[in-house]
C-alpha cells in the first residue's frame, strides 16, 4: 500500500491570516512590509534549525529596521504568537486524513519548520493519524532540497514510487516529481481528494 506524504503549512493549516501577520507586526515593532521582508529572508535557516528562536527574531527586528534587541519576553511573545498563526486548521483536509487512516493507508508529514512549531504541530490531534512526522529542524535541511525528500524516505523506510506527496508549494512537488514521487500540488481539500482518489486506485494493482 502506498504512502501518503502531506504537507502541513497551506495544506494542514491555513497560511498565517492578515491579522495574524498584523498582529506580529505590532508585537515586533516594525511595518506589516518590512516583517514580511525579514521574516521570509531568515525563515530558511531557521526551518533548518542553523540558527534557534530567539536569534531568528533578533534578525528579523535587525533586518527590519529595528535599533532595539528584543527582551527575553518580547522574543518569547513572538514566537508564540509566529506558532500560533500557523494553527488554523483546515477543516476539510482534517477531514480527508481520518477519512486515509481509518481505511488503513500509511501516512507521513514532510513539513518545512522551526522547533517551535514542530512541537506545536506534533501536539495537535490531527497528528495522531501519521506513523512519522518530519520536520525540516530535525532533518537539517528543508524543502525542496532532494536532500530532505531522501531523508525523508529513509524515516519511512519507503522508495519514492511508494510514496504520493501533497504539497501546495510548486518548488516542491516539482523537486518530489524529480525524485519519481507521484505528487498533487494541493489548491483544495476537495481537488486533493479527487487526485488521491485515482493515484491511490493505481496502487491496487
Amino acid at each position: 500500500m502506498a504512502w501518503v506524504m502531506f504537507d502541513y503549512g497551506g495544506v494542514i493549516s491555513r497560511w498565517p491570516s492578515e491579522q495574524d501577520v498584523a498582529a506580529l507586526a505590532a508585537a515586533a515593532g516594525i511595518s506589516v512590509r518590512r516583517l514580511a521582508d525579514a521574516y521570509w529572508r531568515r525563515r530558511p535557516a531557521y526551518d533548518r534549525a542553523e540558527v534557534d528562536g530567539p536569534a531568528y527574531w533578533q534578525q528579523v527586528g535587525l533586518i527590519g529596521g529595528r535599533s532595539q534587541a528584543y527582551s527575553e519576553a518580547e522574543v518569547a511573545a513572538l514566537i508564540r504568537l509566529d506558532t500560533d498563526s500557523w494553527l488554523h486548521l483546515e477543516a476539510e483536509t482534517v477531514a480527508l486524513i481520518e477519512e486515509l487512516a481509518v481505511v488503513g493507508h500509511r501516512l507521513a508529514m514532510l513539513s518545512n519548520a522551526p522547533a517551535e512549531t514542530a512541537e506545536a504541530i506534533a501536539g495537535l490531534p490531527v497528528a495522531r493519524h501519521f506513523e512519522h512526522l518530519v520536520f525540516s529542524c530535525e532533518l537539517k535541511t528543508a524543502k525542496p532540497a532532494a536532500e530532505c525528500f531522501t531523508a525523508a524516505l529513509a524515516r519511512l523506510g519507503a522508495a519514492a514510487a511508494e510514496v504520493i506527496f501533497i504539497d501546495d508549494r510548486p518548488e516542491n512537488v516539482a523537486a518530489a516529481v524529480t525524485l519519481r514521487m507521484q505528487s498533487i500540488r494541493f489548491t483544495s481539500a476537495g481537488q486533493a481528494r479527487a487526485l488521491l482518489a485515482q493515484l491511490l486506485a493505481r496502487h491496487r494493482w
